[in-house]
């Protein structure tokens, strides 16, 4: 698979998405702005099982390959993680047995299991993580099967363990949230790699894109405020709008393709990973120190998230980066 240029703004899109939604959310209150926030945070997801697919063929093909993929994960997103929650731990003053639980991934394998939900954007991190560890075990011990079937193997464990927590649990929140009821949206993001040639040609993304974002917003107040099956179609309509986002980015690739731009776009994606991490401290600072009405305070906000997130990546992110070892 070749470069993909419009997927840089995809997630550099979807970086600053999430971080102006939670702007807007927890300093002003707004609601649409937090339903938006829930739809960047996904993106992320099916844009993460896309680009991972090619790597994931290789352990399916070889499974001598995987101590390459976790390595090259594990030093992609433990090191600046774990910077993350060391700075988020002192600002709340909370080391103590849920920082653990971050530190593994697993405040959000069970409803809850954190006394203190200080890092609350590390759940998607959850998620993430679990998926790069489990996937390429499920292609190593079911190898002998077709990678479709692989696909539709593990979708109905997730969807059994979603009907069974629906079912038995009446926490809607968790039900966005928790790690192994999410990991389909990282697969539906492999599955749209695999069938990349096909879905590619699929002439109305955009309009499917629109149409499931106005019955999201129009919907929005009915599903969330019930947790059977409202809540199932909710979580299903973010995830459509979330694949047909990357679809339609795919394909206008051609037109926003341009040389003077893709060094925007790159540094863009470069950012993104320092400012889903840390733009909530910021945020805590300007709600602390009572800013938020202040004259510019959301340029200089966006500003500061820009030239931090750009020094984290070229003084910290990128040296790590060259320690990850290369697929032969």
């Amino acid at each position: 698979m070749k470069r993909i240029e419009s997927l840089d703004l995809f997630r550099g899109m979807a970086g600053y998405g999430v971080a102006v939604c939670h702007y807007y959310t927890y300093l002003f209150n707004s609601s649409n702005f937090e339903y938006l926030s829930f739809l960047f945070v996904d993106l992320f997801f099916v844009l993460s099982g896309f680009v991972l697919y090619p790597q994931l063929i290789k352990i399916y093909n070889d499974k001598k390959n995987v101590k390459i993929f976790y390595l090259r994960r594990w030093y992609r997103t433990i090191p600046i993680f774990i910077i993350a929650l060391i700075c988020f731990s002192i600002i709340f003053k909370s080391f103590n047995f849920d920082t653990l639980k971050y530190l593994f991934f697993v405040q959000k394998t069970y409803p809850d299991f954190l006394n203190s939900d200080y890092m609350v954007i590390a759940w998607s991190l959850s998620v993430e993580e679990w998926f790069y560890f489990l996937f390429p075990i499920f292609l190593i011990i079911f190898n002998k099967l077709s990678i479709e079937k692989i696909f539709i193997f593990i979708l109905l464990i997730i969807y059994s363990l979603k009907l069974l927590f629906l079912f038995n649990f009446n926490d809607g929140d968790f039900y966005r949230t928790g790690t192994f009821l999410r990991l389909d949206a990282i697969l539906f993001g492999a599955m749209i790699a695999h069938y990349f040639e096909v879905i590619k040609k699929f002439k109305y993304s955009l309009v499917a894109l629109i149409i499931t974002f106005f019955i999201f917003f129009y919907f929005k107040n009915i599903l969330t405020n019930e947790i059977n099956f409202a809540q199932f179609i909710y979580v299903a309509l973010i995830q459509l709008i979330s694949i047909f986002s990357i679809i339609f980015f795919i394909q206008i690739n051609p037109i926003i393709n341009l040389k003077y731009l893709n060094g925007l776009y790159s540094i863009l994606a470069n950012q993104t990973y320092s400012v889903y991490l840390f733009h909530f401290i910021f945020i805590y600072f300007i709600k602390f120190y009572n800013l938020q009405n202040i004259n510019f305070i959301f340029i200089y906000y966006i500003l500061s998230l820009f030239i931090f997130s750009y020094l984290v990546f070229y003084l910290i992110e990128k040296s790590i980066l060259k320690l990850r070892p290369n697929y032969n």
